[in-house]
């Protein structure tokens, strides 16, 4: 399910008619491409229409969900593990896939610290550069990421919205972040809901 962001609009920028149309959708690690909106990445992807995932961070910090892998061996080699589980994902999709470069933020317990350098920890202006790099560079006519709410509470989705609406605002402005490379206006924003905003505010 999808929701439009109410800053979008019907302009596409500087396109031509025959230019094929982009999708830039925003995850916060690896595997999110995967359980959040899979199909339709790979409806558009067959559509012809260019997909691009960023994903903000390496998921360094994620759960072995897999009670057989879950080893200590495993474990200290994670981020290798999910860049190749990202790269077959990305085949079976059929889109594109570029990592922004943070370091997971991990599920810190109630009380607990981000850890340091974590992408959650970052100011939005800084974690949101490469992002707006990367959307004057791919010149997409469409962004779709998490709402407010991340999808659930983990610092790292709720960062990924932060950033995302930064990016989306600073992309077309020439004023900011001019060393990012030339403004580029996005059509449209959407926020992905996995559940009802209903349901998850009764949680």
């Amino acid at each position: 399910m999808f929701t439009e962001h109410p800053g979008t609009t019907e302009h596409l920028a500087n396109t031509g008619h025959h230019d094929r149309l982009r999708l830039l959708t925003v995850h916060a690690h690896p595997d999110d491409e995967s359980s959040k909106g899979a199909a339709t990445l790979a409806r558009y992807a067959a559509e012809g229409v260019d997909v691009l995932v960023a994903t903000c961070t390496g998921g360094e910090r994620g759960s072995v969900l897999n009670p057989a892998l879950d080893r200590p061996e495993v474990r200290a080699d994670l981020a290798r593990i999910r860049r190749e589980e990202m790269a077959v994902a990305r085949e079976i999709l059929g889109v594109r896939q570029q990592f922004l470069g943070f370091v997971d933020s991990g599920m810190p317990g109630p009380g607990e610290r981000l850890p340091d350098g974590c992408f959650a920890a970052q100011p939005v202006e800084v974690a949101a550069a490469p992002l707006v790099t990367l959307i004057r560079e791919f010149r997409p006519h469409v962004v779709i990421t998490y709402d407010e709410t991340g999808g659930y509470p983990h610092p790292d989705h709720v960062m990924t919205h932060r950033i995302t609406i930064e990016a989306f605002n600073a992309a077309a402005d020439p004023e900011r972040y001019p060393e990012a490379g030339q403004p580029w206006q996005v059509a449209k924003l959407y926020y992905q809901l996995a559940l009802s905003k209903a349901w998850f505010q009764t949680l």
